[in-house]
Parts: C-alpha cells; sequence; structure tokens
C-alpha cells in the first residue's frame, strides 16, 4: 500500500459524530438527550424529522466533545434499551460499503475505522495494514485459531503476548462491521423485492379493472344493439 498510514488515518471519516438509529418514533428529544448524555455532556443533537409532518423518522446525530467520548457512545450506548427498543450507535463518519465479498480485503479505510474503536493502547500500525490486506474468510480464520484452544488459554495469551488483546478486538470490530454492511444490503435487496411486488400486484389489478371495464362496455354495446328508437 503506497499511502502512508497518516495519511489514510487523515482521511478517515471517524468523527465525534455519532449515528444514532433505532430511535422509538414516540420518543423524545430530551429522552434521547439524556441517553446520550450517559456517556458525557454533548455539544448537539440533531434529531432527524419529516418536514411535511414534523414527524421522528428515528434516527440522529450527536456529536460529543472529542473523538474518545463519541467511541465510548459507540462502545457503551449501542444497545441500550429506549422505550423498549434498543438504540443502534456508530460513528456516523463511517460509509457503509456494498458487500464486496468474503474473499476480498476489507481495505484500509475499514482497517483503520475499526483501529479507532479500540479500547486502550490503539493496534501497531503493521498489524492495521496487515489485517487490511486480510479479507473477511481470513479474518475469521484468525479469530477461530485464537480461540480454538479455549476461554482460559485465549485469556493467558492476552495477558502474556503484547498487543494480542488489541489485534484481536479490532479483527472482532472488522467482523461486526462486515456483518452489519451485509445486513444492510440484505435489508434494502428485501425491501426493493418487496416494493416491485408492491408494484406488480398494483399493475395486476389495474388490468384486471380495465379488463373488466372493457368487458362492461362490450356488454352494454352489446344489448344496445337490441333497443329501439322512438
Amino acid at each position: 500500500m503506497s499511502m502512508s498510514l497518516a495519511a489514510a488515518a487523515a482521511n478517515c471519516r471517524c468523527s465525534r459524530v455519532v449515528f444514532v438509529g433505532n430511535i422509538p418514533f414516540h420518543a423524545s428529544e430530551k429522552e434521547l438527550r439524556d441517553a446520550c448524555e450517559l456517556i458525557g455532556p454533548i455539544r448537539s443533537l440533531r434529531l432527524a424529522a419529516d418536514p411535511a409532518t414534523g414527524k421522528s423518522k428515528g434516527y440522529a446525530f450527536v456529536e460529543y466533545p472529542d473523538d474518545e467520548t463519541a467511541r465510548s457512545a459507540c462502545r457503551n450506548l449501542n444497545g441500550h434499551h429506549l422505550r423498549g427498543r434498543e438504540l443502534r450507535v456508530n460513528l456516523a463518519g463511517r460509509h457503509r460499503r456494498r458487500p464486496r465479498g468474503d474473499n476480498e480485503p476489507v481495505g484500509l479505510e475499514d482497517a483503520i475505522h475499526a483501529a479507532s474503536l479500540v479500547s486502550g493502547t490503539p493496534p501497531l500500525d503493521s498489524v492495521t495494514r496487515y489485517l487490511a490486506a486480510r479479507s473477511v474468510r481470513e479474518l475469521r480464520e484468525i479469530a477461530a485459531a485464537l480461540e480454538a484452544d479455549g476461554p482460559d488459554t485465549l485469556r493467558l495469551l492476552k495477558e502474556n503476548v503484547p498487543g494480542l488483546a488489541a489485534v484481536m478486538e479490532q479483527v472482532g470490530h472488522l467482523l461486526d462491521m462486515a456483518a452489519a454492511d451485509d445486513a444492510a444490503e440484505a435489508a434494502k435487496n428485501k425491501k426493493r423485492a418487496a416494493e416491485a411486488e408492491s408494484n406488480d400486484d398494483h399493475r395486476a389489478k389495474l388490468t384486471k379493472v380495465e379488463a373488466e371495464d372493457g368487458s362492461f362496455k362490450d356488454k352494454i354495446a352489446v344489448s344496445a344493439v337490441g333497443v329501439k328508437c322512438f
């Protein structure tokens, strides 16, 4: 990779702004603000609303004072229950990509984003570059190999191998991101399929109405032939 990691990090869309989704439509802005402030003070909160009705669209953008607090919100506020629903919280900057398949490299941008989510000491630049060149399939194999000997062995490895815990957390974030992208794409395809089916049903109903209307007109025309003028 010719791009320096510092330059890539500068281009990374990670920021102090988090995206909060799956917000109950009947939840108030104050309730959302109170939940977000469990992590720390916030600079701004923008709850998306339909301009025509003023009703919530179910998501918001929240800005924290610094990157670390925003990352903490991603780790600790994600899954938080608000009026019976679990909030989904991610750094707003990351651009969701279309799934590239299990055998294509995850890329430097995603690897850097995953590194930014690691708690404690960040992974080495060389590790981030290495993981960027790995595919989702290879990342799964790495995680499986490290976990193969059981949780006790894994705990000992993390305690005695410098940087291993950070690497495993980074791999976990990359796999979560890939799963989220796959899920988002599947939901999008499902929505398209439902819309297409709905359109087909609508066209079929229109065709039926037109056919029935034509049949009715034909019957009127036939009956009119036998009507005498007075």
